[in-house]
């Protein structure tokens, strides 16, 4: 009998080890499977940008002049289109920068998704409801207002995206990842910025991050967004292993109830002009030009020239 229930037990004892091996292979086996947080923003962000119309489809902006701007592919149009329909209509762009749409009716352009039947009201990107979209063919394009009216032109076909190198990242350094002070404007302050155009625009931001890196004191003017806070930065890398100009940056989420705000400069990622000569990307502001190396976050795209 005590033979017997030493067998069992050891029996018992092996099946229990053996089924708390296979669990615990199984459990680094879905460990090994799954993907970081950061793995996971790196492949949303490669997503948005390889969309059709994502910032990789830019093909143009076309500043529009007062009066009818007839767009197409056909060589006498104003705003000539490297395919797709001869004629789409004309853009009009009156004195008081209000917009009409005037269609050719054979095109099939469509506004907003809805099939254009006749002239129509235009609305820019700086409009409270926002631009109208107009698609045809793999084109999509829309106004744009930077002191002046202009088209800006995408096309799914459009070499920077079909033929799009892939991006690259630093290693993940977590000595980036940093718990920043907030420090609120009270009121909001204005801080100049300018655009690749040398438009000079006032954005309100609402405070500023403040951190250590290495032992030193550094700081960034934030602008606002829904839910988090958003950066335009440079650094000692820039022009070197990433963008010339700088870089672009939202936080993890806004201030807590310690006042504390997460960067996380392995997030950090280029600016559409890095991949697109069409984009108006706003350069940093003087007091975002840190004085130190970030080597954290995208580097300098494969062809860039900057």
């Amino acid at each position: 009998m005590v033979v017997l229930l030493k067998r069992l037990t050891m029996k018992y004892i092996s099946t229990w080890m053996m089924c708390l091996i296979f669990s615990l292979q199984a459990n680094a086996a879905e460990q090994g499977n799954s993907k970081s947080a950061y793995e996971e923003w790196k492949e949303g962000r490669l997503e948005r940008l390889m969309e059709p119309h994502g910032w990789l489809s830019l093909v143009g902006l076309e500043w529009l002049h007062v009066g009818a701007n007839s767009i197409g592919s056909a060589a006498d149009n104003m705003i000539q289109l490297s395919h797709g329909p001869d004629y789409l209509g004309q853009i009009v762009l009156q004195r008081d920068n209000s917009l009409r749409f005037i269609p050719e009716l054979t095109s099939g352009i469509k506004a907003n998704d809805e099939l254009v039947t006749g002239p129509m009201e235009v609305f820019a990107d700086s409009d409270e409801q926002g631009a109208t979209v107009f698609t045809v063919d793999t084109y999509e394009f829309f106004v744009v207002e930077r002191d002046k009216m202009g088209v800006r032109i995408k096309d799914s076909e459009a070499i920077t995206r079909t033929g799009f190198l892939g991006l690259e990242y630093f290693p993940e350094d977590t000595q980036f990842r940093i718990d920043a002070d907030f420090i609120a404007y009270e009121p909001a302050k204005l801080i100049p910025t300018v655009n690749v155009l040398g438009i000079l625009t006032n954005q309100e931001s609402p405070g500023r991050l403040e951190f250590t890196i290495d032992g030193v004191d550094y700081s960034l003017d934030a602008l606002d967004s829904d839910d988090s806070y958003y950066m335009i930065f440079g650094d000692k890398t820039n022009g070197k292993t990433t963008y010339g100009p700088g870089r672009f940056l939202y936080t993890d989420g806004k201030v807590d109830e310690a006042g504390k705000v997460r960067i996380d400069f392995n997030k950090a990622y280029n600016p559409p002009c890095s991949f697109t000569a069409y984009s108006t990307c706003t350069l940093p502001p003087l007091q975002n030009r840190l004085p130190v190396a970030i080597e954290a976050g995208e580097k300098k795209y494969a062809n860039s020239t900057y």
